[in-house]
């Protein structure tokens, strides 16, 4: 298996990476060394310490849900946490899979015994129960609903997350909410929840969150699923054989992340301010469409006007490559997405190296020759 397009990876002296899927504004005070270890260090236990399983529980019941600690399945990073409830809920079956769609989502159905189904829908539109009726077959074991969504921001409104969650109900499909972009409050508000839906989460529903974008956590490496009735069981038994519990010091760490109740909109502050200028900047290039994201943290202009008309023959032949061998800037190519035409970039970075980023594409996309 090749490795994931959006992995972090050195891109070379003087390249400017806009492809990290991790959150890099400044928002974290410099920390000094971390102490030395307990001499007690047992095993944690495999679903997650139980302090930080309740103040997640805590955060995640702001909304209608009364989410139980039980209910919490904490693991090393959000995708472990998909991971263990795809398998637990789709080994031997389909996955629905909106796109556009996070390139590791087909990776990830794959490691856990189903195959990816894609369904078509659009850039920047969210999942929509209808197409994944057309699409269902006695296969189908569950879908992915990411909202806001990787690579797109698209964000799925309440009454389409509900119409899903009847719809699969109904047909015995497990619904997977991917909402790790959900926490970065993007103009001061936070896209629509699985959680406002219910009172209590139906065991065919599980919720994906963790701390890598809303709190700028991504190396930390943790993440959690909420789930309930034979879902949840089925998980906690993969997930204690798979992972054996995540690193207690990580889990202290976390938790005094999530005890930070304003840390998500110190976050999202300059977040916004990136993203409004990314996208202006790029909209207005000959050929290029670059609306304002739903949420998250990535723009995905469509450059297929300027590919056509406007490219050089490198370019239209390998973008990626052309941008970043000869202007000495890095993006993701939508193809790996399932969006050929565009390309993924980040706005999630300090605002001096954005705005160098940014100053690249602009001359690349105008000028159309070397760097």
């Amino acid at each position: 298996m090749s490795l994931s397009p959006t992995a972090a990876v050195s891109h070379g002296d003087g390249v400017i990476a806009l492809t990290t899927g991790d959150v890099r504004v400044p928002v974290h005070p410099e920390r000094g060394a971390a102490p030395p270890r307990r001499d007690d260090q047992p095993y944690p236990p495999p679903t997650g310490d139980a302090g930080l399983r309740g103040l997640v529980a805590e955060q995640a019941s702001r909304g209608a849900a009364r989410v139980p600690a039980d209910a919490v399945l904490v693991a090393p990073g959000a995708r472990v946490a998909a991971l263990v409830v795809l398998r637990a809920a789709a080994e031997g079956g389909e996955v629905l899979l909106p796109t556009p769609y996070w390139a590791s989502y087909p990776a990830l159905i794959g490691a856990a015994g189903a195959a990816a189904v894609p369904v078509p829908g659009g850039v920047g539109a969210g999942a929509r129960a209808a197409d994944l009726e057309a699409a269902r077959t006695p296969a189908t074991r569950a879908v992915v609903v990411n909202s806001p969504r990787n690579p797109d921001g698209a964000v799925t409104p309440s009454d389409e997350l509900a119409a899903i969650a009847e719809w699969a109900g109904r047909n015995g499909i497990t619904v997977l909410f991917d909402e790790v972009y959900r926490g970065v409050p993007l103009r001061g508000r936070h896209a629509p929840s699985a959680l406002d839906l219910f009172d209590t989460l139906p065991d065919h529903c599980a919720v994906l969150d963790g701390l890598s974008k809303s709190h700028a956590l991504a190396g930390l490496r943790i993440g959690w699923a909420l789930a309930s009735g034979d879902l949840l069981k089925r998980a906690q038994g993969l997930a204690s054989h798979l992972v054996g519990g995540v690193s207690a010091a990580v889990q202290a760490t976390a938790a005094g992340a999530v005890r930070d109740r304003g840390l998500p909109e110190r976050v999202a502050g300059p977040l916004t301010e990136n993203m409004r200028r990314a996208a202006k900047t790029l909209d207005a290039l000959p050929g290029v469409d670059c609306p304002e994201p739903g949420g998250g943290i990535f723009l995905f202009p469509d450059l297929s006007g300027w590919l056509r008309d406007r490219a050089p023959e490198a370019a239209r032949q390998d973008p990626v490559g052309w941008l970043r061998g000869e202007h000495r800037v890095a993006v993701v190519d939508g193809a790996a997405f399932g969006a050929p035409g565009h390309v993924r970039l980040s706005f999630a970075l300090p605002a001096d190296r954005l705005d160098t980023g940014l100053g690249r594409l602009r001359a690349a996309l105008e000028g159309g020759g070397h760097g």
